[in-house]
């Protein structure tokens, strides 16, 4: 097996001379986001989606199998991967703070600013970092943090308000995506006409709730039959109480709420259509931007990203929203294409990875090698564009993380649950005793382990001494295109024959952890 510095030397080797040979001097990267997106694509196996313009990304792109958010909620998320920091280390595990509050942030790059800081045209439009919580330091051009539009009068809209479609009668005839790509397209020209290599980032809302879309788009539409409800939408077996977000779900329904209370499968069905026509609809927005840089002539001098801030859940498992640590909540779609890469293009690669990992391992691919800042988290997967197999990477973990506050004993039919509120501890400061725990996951080749720990609200860490509940979960047989895989419901943490391996993974999980302060 080759050394790391063999690796480095060659990853490096290749993209000089391809640099070289297309004219490159430093290339463009456009930084794609979408919101609240599992990997439902066409291209991650799911031919009934209509995703055209991701899955002919797909087809140029070395297209991530396990890819992996550092946190299933979106501002802690947003806040961990473009600051190339763990959310341990950026502190922002809620939505009060960001990456900027950290003790000694002031001195910390971002990802964007990186590339500002090599000479780089730099901006952004829509949901990039998270909504009122942008990085002036990151642009060298002014962003857009476009402001949402929900569900209002003239819409069709869903009596639970958790879709609805843009009508004729629609007072705003047009939807918040239609914005952003206003201005992200805009900012496209402005990069091109800077006379600089640049990186602008365009983040769109959808497929968040609510699912609000243009006619032709509307779920009934593009998919008017053959959706399932889920086949597994009770919890998984022996999973503890503050594993759950079920009183925190995103829906609105009569039926939602507790570890008890399953949505009848006819509105199953029907959110489920509407999260598909928000999918499509994202596709078509990706699209827009994608065919812009075609019109530029700028497709093969731009790394193109795109990911999502973290997946979701539909039902499966009783949850309709992200905010825990299953493989379904964790799990995003990874496409990265690198034009002057030709060994992955179109490729696969199933080495575990992180959102964090994508700081380095953008730097190293626009041949920024060695020039990142030393406390930058995370670990450069570059070599992939190479090899999409490459053996080193082949027992890398993937981590995630999801805070619990407010548990106690919730209402529910009958009598009441034992949960945890407090919308996943969202607007709850880490010093509150309304904080109580935190559930570190590890993904690794074959298995997802977790471990509840103990809050405690004067380190604001946890204490490993007081590890309250686990799970483990065996994905040996998990295909990656089945949301509803057996699989996921099963926690085997408690069987003895999983014993010696449950050690062994809390042994290295908090060693890991630790590390990251």
């Amino acid at each position: 097996m080759r050394s790391h510095a063999m690796e480095r030397l060659t990853l490096a080797w290749l993209l000089a001379v391809v640099h070289s040979a297309v004219g490159l001097a430093s290339p463009n990267i456009l930084y794609l986001v979408a919101d609240d997106l599992r990997p439902q694509l066409g291209s991650y196996g799911h031919g009934y989606m209509h995703t055209p313009n991701l899955d002919q990304l797909a087809a140029t792109s070395l297209q991530f199998e396990r890819a992996y958010t550092n946190f299933a909620y979106c501002a802690p998320s947003r806040n961990s991967f473009l600051s190339g920091r763990r959310p341990d280390r950026t502190r922002a595990l809620n939505f009060l703070t960001t990456f900027r509050d950290a003790a000694g942030a002031d001195s910390w790059i971002a990802m964007p600013e990186f590339f500002k800081r090599q000479g780089y045209f730099t901006s952004s439009a829509g949901k990039v970092y998270h909504d009122h919580m942008d990085d002036d330091r990151s642009w060298s051009y002014p962003s857009n943090q476009t402001h949402w539009i929900q569900c209002g009068a003239g819409d069709m809209i869903d009596p639970n308000g958790n879709y609805c479609g843009v009508t004729n009668s629609s007072v705003i005839p047009y939807t918040d995506e239609d914005m952003i790509l206003e201005q992200g397209l805009a900012r496209l020209d402005l990069a091109v006409n800077s006379g600089k290599p640049w990186w602008v980032s365009i983040g769109v809302h959808r497929p968040h709730t609510s699912y609000r879309v243009p006619e032709g788009f509307y779920g009934t539409e593009l998919y008017p039959e053959h959706v399932l409800p889920p086949q597994h939408p009770g919890p998984p077996e022996n999973a503890p109480f503050m594993s759950g977000n079920w009183e925190g779900g995103d829906i609105n329904d009569t039926a939602h709420g507790c570890p008890g209370c399953v949505v009848p499968s006819s509105r199953a069905v029907e959110y489920r259509k509407w999260y598909y026509g928000a999918v499509s609809w994202t596709d078509h927005n990706m699209g827009r931007a994608l065919d812009k840089l075609v019109e530029l002539g700028e497709e093969n001098r731009t790394i193109v990203v795109f990911h999502s801030d973290h997946g979701y859940q539909l039902g499966e498992l009783n949850e309709w929203s992200k905010k825990t640590d299953t493989e379904l909540a964790t799990r995003v779609p990874l496409l990265i294409r690198v034009p002057w890469a030709p060994a992955s293009h179109g490729q696969r690669t199933k080495a575990v990875t992180e959102l964090v990992d994508l700081y380095r391992t953008l730097a190293d691919l626009a041949g920024f090698q060695g020039m990142v800042q030393p406390g930058v988290q995370g670990t450069s997967v570059a070599q992939l564009f190479e090899d999409p197999t490459a053996a080193s990477l082949a027992n890398k973990r993937g981590y995630s993380q999801i805070g619990r506050c407010a548990c106690g004993m919730y209402p529910s039919p009958g009598g009441s649950a034992h949960e945890c509120g407090a919308n996943a501890c969202a607007r709850v400061e880490l010093g509150s005793p309304l904080f109580e725990f935190m559930g570190y996951s590890m993904r690794t080749d074959l298995f997802r382990y977790t471990a509840w720990v103990r809050w405690d609200n004067s380190t604001l860490k946890v204490d490993w001494s007081r590890v309250e509940a686990q799970e483990l979960y065996d994905l040996s047989d998990d295909p990656g295109t089945d949301f509803d895989f057996a699989g996921y419901s099963h926690n085997l943490a408690g069987n003895p024959v999983y014993g010696t391996m449950v050690s062994q993974f809390q042994a290295e999980l908090e060693e890991e952890v630790n590390s990251w302060y």
